[in-house]
């Protein structure tokens, strides 16, 4: 029984099960809506499922392709020897797994998606498609046009409007605009949480020519600025939909976390004027971890790092309780 634990353990970590978290906080706000409109749980929990082996399977695939690439370019004499960030495809160079075995798993695990497709299309009908065909072309698209910059971009329309439409559907039989709506602004921190991160690597792939959002934007300074325009364009998209009546005005209480995006804000502009300087922490930046031992350089980098995360998912949990105040409010004066 260790040594089964030990090999999912290692399974996980190949398949970068560490991102799984934008998953899960992804699917609770379409769940908890499903929920306050009579939708059936069972078919919200197995949803996650689905989309947890979706995400597993769409990560592995991207680091195959990746090393594909590689190995080629090493082939053919135009590089030297792999290159990869923060220990991508390392399980693979030093020869931990081998490549058809991670065929293989890879193909498991979008088979048990599919399956899990398959039985939702049974259940609910055809119209489910609408939402299956777009999302399993893009993922299997990810690491091709991840590579020409829009890997943010395409993550935020599968972790969005697609994901959350999908968990409504298989759970109510319906689509939702206010739903729809609502997946707009986590798209768009969705999208920030990505790019903020890239914001952090962008000498590094300046350095490995490796094409990104950031990076085609020309300078840290103009990819700060679509921070920026990411970041508040969430909270501008709920006071659209607020002021044109879409959208209850329990839906302004996400605003709160404006303060915590000015703080993340003042983080990175220091961080594009001097990366080495030392940050404080304030608590408005959320639950962040780490070491006391560690060296300031690193601590700030967890700090950058974990901020936006931290961000997302305070958003998503005040989007909920006000889904929640929204639903009691309608019921109590009904």
């Amino acid at each position: 029984m260790q040594a089964f634990f030990k090999k999912l353990s290692i399974i996980l970590v190949i398949c970068r099960a560490y991102s799984l978290p934008i998953s899960v906080m992804s699917w609770v706000v379409p769940f908890i809506f499903g929920c306050l409109h009579n939708g059936n749980i069972k078919n919200g929990i197995i949803a996650l499922i689905g989309i947890i082996s979706l995400h597993l399977a769409s990560n592995l695939f991207d680091d195959i392709v990746d090393y594909k690439k590689a190995r080629s370019l090493i082939d053919k004499g135009i590089i030297d020897n792999f290159n990869f960030q923060k220990g991508k495809c390392a399980y693979i160079i030093n020869g931990t797994f081998k490549i058809k075995w991670l065929y293989l798993l890879d193909f498991l695990l979008f088979l048990f998606s599919l399956c899990i497709a398959v039985f939702f299309i049974n259940t609910t009908g055809f119209n489910l498609l609408y939402i299956i065909i777009p999302t399993a072309i893009l993922c299997l698209l990810y690491p091709i046009l991840g590579s020409l910059g829009f890997g943010e971009i395409i993550i935020a329309a599968i972790f969005s409007p697609l994901l959350y439409s999908g968990v409504f559907y298989v759970m109510s039989g319906n689509y939702s605009n206010e739903i729809l709506m609502l997946s707009i602004s986590t798209g768009f921190l969705t999208v920030a949480v990505l790019h903020n991160h890239m914001l952090l690597d962008f000498k590094y792939d300046t350095t490995n020519r490796k094409i990104t959002l950031c990076r085609i934007t020309g300078s840290e300074k103009n990819a700060f600025i679509l921070l920026k325009i990411f970041i508040f364009s969430a909270y501008i998209n709920l006071l659209i939909w607020i002021v044109q009546g879409y959208l209850s005005l329990w839906f302004l209480l996400p605003l709160i976390t404006i303060p915590s995006s000015l703080i993340l804000l003042n983080v990175m502009s220091k961080h594009i004027k001097n990366p080495e300087e030392k940050i404080e922490y304030h608590i408005l930046m959320g639950p962040i971890k780490y070491s006391p031992a560690i060296p300031d350089e690193q601590k700030n980098f967890i700090i950058k790092f974990l901020l936006i995360q931290n961000l997302l998912s305070s958003f998503t949990i005040i989007l909920c309780i006000s889904m929640v105040l929204e639903y009691v409010c309608y019921r109590v004066t009904g």
